[in-house]
């Protein structure tokens, strides 16, 4: 997200902090397409993930008063979504499998991870640990940076830069599993 677009999402979060509903709606149509995309990557689809992305906007739309820093609005929102999801996979007791549709983003290719590999990535990214592939998805598929996806994590810097690391030595292992597999 560019300066400018940061820019307009602490106006809008300020603008609705100061009463006007219209701005949530101006937020929830910026990030809601956004939002489903990473519940939907943590295996939860169909009604269940509409479920949690409509629990996670009332959740933003009773307590954004409370967001004392405008800036945080996005990291804020996948916090409560990462918590949300981590709850639904609890009350489920369940680990279901993350959907095959993974692209393989540039920066993944500065990784060491081509997009000629998408394929074996999509297969091998539900064989993950759970905290190594949320750090995979929120580099990768959200661009959050390391510090956001600290906040969102509720891990340390230094943690998230360490399960990173792991992650992707991890799916490399997988991944080169399967190539000599087949």
């Amino acid at each position: 997200m560019g300066p400018a677009e940061q820019l307009q999402e602490q106006v809008l979060v300020v603008r609705f902090q100061a009463g006007d509903a219209a701005a949530f709606t101006a937020l929830v149509e910026r990030h809601h397409a956004s939002l489903c995309y990473f519940i939907n990557r943590f295996g939860v689809a169909g009604q269940a993930a509409d479920d949690i992305a409509q629990e996670v906007w009332l959740s933003a739309y009773r307590r954004l008063g409370t967001l004392r820093e405008p800036a945080a609005f996005r990291t804020w929102l996948y916090r409560i979504a990462r918590n949300r999801v981590l709850q639904d996979a609890r009350g489920r007791k369940e680990e279901g499998p993350l959907p095959h549709d993974l692209p393989a983003s540039d920066d993944a290719s500065q990784d060491g991870f081509s997009k000629d590999k998408a394929e074996a990535i999509h297969r091998c990214l539900p064989l993950l640990r759970p905290e190594h592939r949320e750090v995979l998805l929120l580099r990768f598929l959200e661009e959050m940076s390391y510090e956001e996806i600290a906040v969102v994590t509720g891990a340390e810097l230094g943690t998230v830069r360490s399960r990173l690391h792991y992650a992707k030595m991890a799916l490399r292992a997988r991944i080169e599993e399967e190539d000599h597999a087949s």
